[in-house]
């Protein structure tokens, strides 16, 4: 087999796609954009992609395979916020140039292969919607989606009819209306791939499938199969179609409330049975969406979500962590080992003095690996390879080769004083300690330390698989290798990191705490549990703080929250209600009691009504639905205002996007400080006295944002 001999000429020393038309007459087309660590496609895309398919024509090539010349990413997608100047007409406009340049491909004359390793999201996925065939590698980290609907927008390239018609009505919704990403077996199930290789035969499969005529020209009209032409007669049947999508927009009602006018559109969208009629619905609803108040703050919050995850790698520019000891196997201290083996992929030891606590652990591990193989988003191979990373016993072990020790112990000072001190006796001296606290200020347990420099807060936040930020917090005598180390090795873990100031609760906590009181205080005022949370999830919030505090344990809430009193004041008081909760043993989803009934499984069933027993209240329901958000988002407003006041993060930008992450702050609202913006100080400051005279002195106005409603009030 001969291939590379000629290359086709380019205007640009680093073009987008690279065409090369060998011996065989076989066009490869490798994708590698300007971006440092994946394929964004530029705004000129359309005219790139036209250069390429001029040069396969003129060239006269049998068959066409598009490839990413970037390990492990196939096409990101396309960054929306470079359009943000365009008129409604000029969009609709470049959704219509961006569906003729698929349709081109489609309608070349000769098989498109998409040879797809990584990430294929978004635009990428619209273009490799477009190719006849689509090969994929069988490794986890490729991944498949089409997340436009969390910028505010739906797909503009033809997405949203060829998704539909390649793998069927009832696969693809979910996929648009929510984002959802898919792994390879998934796709491979759903037919949105036709073959899966490993990753070292993906370009040699494509090349002889084409070079040995295996790959047909695709026509849509024309099914292949019988089932195929089934489900195209069932879904072309506009009663069956509607019926089914009127289904579906009520259950989508019921998780997002209205709150996404994407979703609705996709909807609408999907209810036309004809493509060309869907493709010119789809240019109009792409347009009209783009400059909706939705989607301008989902834009915003994903372009500086980036732009964060940027800088923070670029600031973590040093070597992987090797090797991970972790201190206590408590429920936390087990989902950072899960964390470090499963993501990190690197060695874990769990150290702890009761050898039971380090079995249930290792149970913790397995259960939430065997999930991920239940979902087919890791093998069962690989899931025994990771399991295998993960040792534990009393005794601390690899002195030399451990360069990462996580303390997760119990929160009490003088015993995470002695784990560092035992730490910095045994393990190398370059070892870096990270404490897990959420009470205690890093600044007093590095008071203990030899090497204070190598001493640095992590904090992670309950449940630790499924939240997705990490909480950064160095003290004053922290050295930058150690930040930048924690830094790198949380994007390891999978986790976004937030810098933050050392000050009482840091971010997250600090502003989430209040909010969870409060909706303590309303079900003490008589409000019931469902109807408190639902008040919340109407607002955005994808959980309620009731079943939130049940996810992070009312115990841990309670172990933290005196040191918040005695440094932040009264305004964290806990409800006295809450100690009747702790002496019944309501820790929530770790011993399946707690707001909530939970099955065997630990999945939420209904409300727990014996609560109100346990409270000594009786569920009345004196307020609305609004009263009772406002009651809770005020009090998160007023401490965020705190925060700043405080200077306990590093911008604003990042306070929005760790409110969303990390406080499950409704991203559609564009994060706590855009909301916050939106209202305007005035109006904040107004309400929350309102609220200071009805409930008590915890709604009293920060002084910061009393300063930010002055000038108002002046003019």
């Amino acid at each position: 087999m001969n291939k590379g001999n000629t290359m086709i000429e380019q205007q640009e020393p680093t073009p987008v796609f690279q065409v090369e038309i060998d011996d065989n007459r076989i066009a490869i087309i490798r994708i590698q954009t300007l971006d440092n660590d994946a394929n964004w496609l530029p705004e000129n895309f359309v005219s790139k992609l036209r250069s390429v398919i001029g040069s396969v024509i003129y060239q006269q090539a049998r068959g066409v395979i598009f490839i990413s010349a970037r390990a492990h990413n196939f096409i990101q997608g396309f960054k929306p916020s470079i359009l943000k100047e365009k008129t409604a007409e000029q969009l609709r406009i470049f959704s219509q140039e961006a569906q003729a340049v698929m349709r081109e491909i489609n309608t070349l004359k000769m098989p498109v292969i998409a040879a797809i390793d990584g990430n294929c999201f978004g635009l990428g996925l619209e273009l490799a919607l477009s190719c006849d065939y689509r090969l994929a590698t069988d490794e986890h980290h490729t991944q498949f989606a089409m997340p436009q609907v969390r910028s505010g927008l739906l797909p503009f390239a033809g997405g949203t009819q060829r998704l539909p018609r390649l793998i069927g009505l009832q696969n693809a919704t979910p996929l648009l209306l929510f984002g959802h990403k898919i792994n390879a077996e998934q796709a491979k199930k759903f037919m949105l791939v036709d073959k899966l290789v490993p990753v070292t035969r993906l370009f040699d499969t494509a090349y002889q499938m084409l070079l040995n005529s295996k790959v047909q020209k695709v026509d849509y009209k024309r099914p292949l199969t019988l089932f195929k032409k089934w489900r195209k007669q069932l879904e072309g049947n506009t009663l069956f179609r509607n019926k089914f999508l009127d289904r579906t927009e009520n259950l989508v009602w019921l998780k997002t409330f209205g709150n996404y006018p994407a979703v609705a559109r996709l909807i609408e969208l999907l209810k036309e049975p004809h493509f060309k009629a869907g493709l010119n619905l789809e240019q109009h609803a792409f347009a009209e969406l783009f400059h909706t108040e939705t989607s301008k703050v989902l834009i915003d919050l994903k372009k500086t979500e980036r732009a964060m995850k940027d800088k923070y790698r670029i600031r973590s520019d040093v070597r992987d962590v090797l090797q991970v000891s972790v201190l206590g196997s408590g429920y936390m201290g087990a989902g950072i080992a899960y964390l470090t083996a499963n993501n990190a992929q690197v060695p874990v030891r769990i150290k702890d003095i009761h050898p039971s606590e380090i079995r249930k652990a290792l149970r913790t591990c397995y259960e939430l690996m065997r999930n991920e193989v239940d979902k087919n988003q890791l093998k069962p191979g690989q899931m025994i390879q990771r399991m295998n990373l993960i040792t534990g016993g009393e005794r601390l072990v690899a002195a030399k080769s451990t360069d990462f020790v996580i303390e997760a112990v119990y929160e009490d000072l003088k015993l995470k004083q002695r784990m560092l001190q035992e730490s910095e006796a045994y393990y190398d001296e370059h070892a870096i300690f990270a404490t897990n606290t959420s009470t205690f200020a890093i600044r007093d347990i590095a008071s203990v330390a030899k090497r204070p420099e190598n001493v640095i807060g992590f904090h992670y936040f309950s449940p630790v698989a499924k939240q997705k930020m990490v909480e950064i917090v160095p003290h004053e005598g922290t050295c930058e290798h150690t930040i930048a180390t924690a830094i790198h090795f949380a994007i390891q873990q999978g986790k976004v990191p937030l810098l933050v100031v050392d000050k009482q609760g840091f971010f997250i906590n600090r502003i989430l705490t209040p909010f969870l009181l409060e909706a303590i205080q309303c079900l003490v005022d008589g409000e019931s549990i469902e109807f408190i949370d639902r008040s919340l999830q109407e607002f955005g919030f994808h959980l309620g703080p009731l079943a939130v505090i049940d996810e992070m344990g009312l115990d841990v809430i309670a172990k933290s929250n005196p040191a918040l009193v005695r440094e932040l004041g009264k305004r964290f008081s806990l409800p006295e209600s809450v100690d009747l909760l702790i002496r019944n043993e309501r820790k929530g989803c770790k011993n399946k009691r707690g707001f909530y009934m939970y099955d065997s499984k630990g999945e939420r069933l209904q409300e727990d009504k014996s609560i109100y027993h346990v409270m000594e209240t009786i569920a009345r329901n004196d307020l609305e639905s609004e009263q009772i958000a406002r009651r809770c988002i005020l009090r998160m407003i007023n401490e965020a205002a705190w925060c700043l006041q405080d200077n306990v993060i590093q911008s604003i930008d990042e306070g929005n996007v760790a409110s969303v992450l990390g406080a499950g702050f409704p991203e559609f609202r564009g994060g706590i400080y855009a909301y916050m913006d939106k209202i305007g100080a005035k109006e904040i400051v107004k309400q929350l006295r309102q609220h200071a005279k009805q409930y008590g002195t915890r709604f009293e106005p920060c002084e910061w944002l009393i300063q930010q409603a002055e000038p108002a009030e002046s003019i």
